[in-house]
C-alpha cells in the first residue's frame, strides 16, 4: 500500500498528536480532571481506555465501567484545564509545518478530521501557528451522528473535499481514527511519535515516526 504509486487526491490530518503535540498534555490533564471526581487512572490507563475517542463518549465510558457520571460542570472544568495547559506548553507536531508547505506545493488538498470540537481545533492550531493554514478545512466528529471509530466524519470531509474514499489518505495517532479511515475505505498511515502513548492497536495503518518521510511515501516527488 505505501509508499503509493501516484499520490492521493485528499489527505486527511487527526489534529491531536499528528498537527499538534498535545496527546502528553491532554492525556494529564484528564487523569488529573478524572482523579478529581474518584476515578483514579494513569497516563497508561487513560491512553488505553480514551484515545481518539470525544469527551461525550469518555463520559459514557467511565459511566459505564465506574458507574461515575461526570456531567455537563465536569465538561466546561476539563475545557478550561486543557486550554490553560495548551497556553503553557502546545507546539505543532515535529516537521508538520513543512509536510502541509509541501503538499500545498504539489496541488494536494488536505483537510482535518477530528473527534474534537471546531473551537478546540481553532485554539490548538491558533496556538500552534498552524490555523492559518487550516481554518476553512476543518471537520469535527461532533458534528456527526457518530465520531470515530465510525467512518461518518471521514465520509462527511471527503464529500465536502470533492474526493472519493479510495483516493484519500488519513494520517492518525489513535485506534479509533485507524478504524474509521478502514471503515471508510481509505488508506491510512498511523504516526507513532511516543511510543509510550501509542495505542495498542495500530492495525490498518502503515506505521511511521517522522513527519518528513511522509512526501515519499504519499510519492509527491514522482
Amino acid at each position: 500500500m505505501f509508499p503509493l504509486l501516484s499520490p492521493p487526491k485528499l489527505v486527511i490530518f487527526d489534529c491531536d498528536g499528528v498537527l499538534v503535540d498535545s496527546e502528553k498534555l491532554q492525556n494529564a490533564v484528564l487523569a488529573d480532571m478524572l482523579a478529581r471526581r474518584g476515578v483514579m487512572m494513569s497516563e497508561a490507563d487513560v491512553v488505553a481506555a480514551f484515545i481518539g475517542l470525544t469527551i461525550p463518549a469518555v463520559i459514557d465510558r467511565v459511566a459505564d465501567s465506574q458507574g461515575v457520571h461526570l456531567g455537563s460542570d465536569w465538561i466546561a472544568e476539563m475545557h478550561e484545564a486543557t486550554e490553560l495547559a495548551f497556553r503553557r506548553d502546545l507546539r505543532p507536531v515535529a516537521h508538520v509545518p513543512e509536510l502541509l508547505a509541501a503538499l500545498r506545493d504539489a496541488h494536494i488538498p488536505f483537510c482535518v478530521g477530528s473527534n474534537g470540537t471546531i473551537a478546540k481545533m481553532h485554539m490548538s492550531l491558533g496556538l500552534t501557528g498552524l490555523l492559518p493554514l487550516l481554518r476553512d478545512v476543518l471537520f469535527s466528529g461532533e458534528d456527526m451522528p457518530r465520531g470515530k471509530p465510525f467512518p461518518d466524519l471521514f465520509l462527511h470531509a471527503a464529500a465536502t473535499m470533492g474526493a472519493a474514499p479510495a483516493d484519500c489518505v488519513v494520517i492518525e495517532d489513535s485506534a479509533a481514527g485507524l478504524k474509521a479511515a478502514q471503515a471508510a475505505g481509505m488508506k491510512a498511515m498511523a504516526y507513532v511519535a511516543h511510543a509510550a502513548h501509542a495505542p495498542a492497536d495500530l492495525s490498518g495503518g502503515h506505521p511511521f515516526d517522522d513527519m518528513r518521510l511522509v512526501p515519499g511515501l504519499l510519492s509527491l516527488n514522482s
